[in-house]
């Protein structure tokens, strides 16, 4: 007898080719064990070859899911789970007695929570109302008093500011609406969905087209990411404003806006994922998804933000199409310059960027071709 030595085992020269669903169950499980086992037949072998071990598989999206669930949650509770004014316009039209005893009351009630604009009469408290100066005035005069509101400003400013006034008048006050919302948007919040829809897309549309090409060339990129901004600002105009008429808002401007919009969310997105690499995604989220959306002032003004917040409202690119919406639905225009210049800002600045990233990553490139 001889030991350790084991028998050789011929294969057939038309043995049939292996077949991993012919395998006992306890081989077909120690091969499901590997990270680059193919479980759905089909993958490509670069996906299979890129795949990452099975520890970092579990844990790599774990955390960053709950990395971003964390500061959602964190963000959106800080800023809406109690809102208080902060320097908050307010108009006042009556005499000055009666404007000083209401300053006082409201002062004493929310310090730093409102900032006061005396006005002649009715006639001009109206005209700041309509220009977006303030959202709403108390007026005193021969015809009593009342608190003019622009119902466009949305349901929970209207309600905060005139529990406030009421408050601080001492007896109920009637309420007159002078800019009421459209009839196919009843709470207000249609301009905000059509921010967060359209900022959502962008970041999608980033993420996308750089795990399908990520060394495409930057003018197919920005030709492929203006497509894109048109197609979503047609897209948004027809739906809101055409077939919904819940932004009131002309549909040039509307396109205009909204796909300007897109354009800043899809190159911020893109300049993000170029600048961390895989940290770009959940950087991105941060930053455009949360942080962008919760300041938008789509759900209730920047006034009504936390000090800490309340900054992000005046540059981030959805707070600027939400004030250039609004603005141009209801306010005669205002903000819409400030919006489309800021959009813009946004979309040439990362485009600027983008340019300078790839220069300067394709000098160490050329330096090496030139020896």
């Amino acid at each position: 007898m001889h030991h350790g030595i084991q028998p050789s085992v011929s294969v057939p020269p038309h043995a049939a080719p292996y077949d991993p669903d012919t395998e006992p169950p306890v081989a077909h499980v120690r091969h499901a064990r590997h990270a680059l086992v193919d479980s759905e037949p089909g993958l490509p072998a670069p996906v299979l070859a890129a795949a990452a071990g099975t520890r970092k598989a579990v844990l790599v999206p774990v955390l960053t899911a709950l990395a971003i669930g964390t500061v959602f949650v964190a963000v959106y509770l800080a800023a809406f789970h109690a809102p208080s004014a902060r320097h908050q316009p307010v108009g006042i039209a009556a005499s000055d007695k009666v404007a000083a005893r209401t300053e006082l009351a409201l002062n004493n009630a929310a310090p730093d929570g409102y900032t006061f604009y005396r006005y002649q009469d009715a006639a001009a408290a109206r005209r700041a109302i309509a220009h977006d100066q303030v959202p709403a005035a108390l007026v005193a005069d021969g015809q009593g008093t009342r608190l003019l509101v622009a119902g466009a400003e949305g349901p929970s400013t209207v309600s905060s500011l005139a529990t406030a006034l009421t408050s601080a008048v001492g007896k109920p006050v009637p309420v007159k609406d002078i800019l009421p919302l459209a009839a196919g948007d009843a709470r207000g919040l249609s301009v905000f969905y059509a921010a967060f829809g359209v900022v959502l897309a962008g970041f999608l549309f980033a993420v996308s087209s750089y795990q399908i090409a990520p060394r495409l060339r930057l003018a197919v990129r920005v030709a492929s990411t203006l497509v894109f901004a048109v197609a979503s600002g047609l897209m948004v105009a027809l739906i809101a404003h055409t077939g919904l008429s819940a932004l009131p808002a002309p549909f040039a401007v509307v396109t205009l806006v909204v796909g300007l919009l897109a354009w800043a969310a899809a190159a911020a997105a893109g300049v993000l994922l170029r600048v961390f690499g895989p940290l770009g995604m959940p950087v991105a989220s941060v930053v455009l998804l949360i942080l962008g959306n919760a300041t938008s002032g789509g759900i209730l003004p920047a006034t009504f933000l936390p000090a800490w917040l309340s900054p992000l409202a005046t540059v981030l690119p959805p707070a600027a199409a939400v004030r250039g919406l609004r603005g141009a639905a209801y306010f005669h225009d205002a903000h819409l310059t400030g919006a489309v210049a800021t959009l813009a800002g946004w979309g040439l600045g990362c485009l600027a960027l983008q340019y300078l990233l790839d220069r300067f990553a394709a000098r160490p490139q050329n330096l090496a071709t030139a020896r």
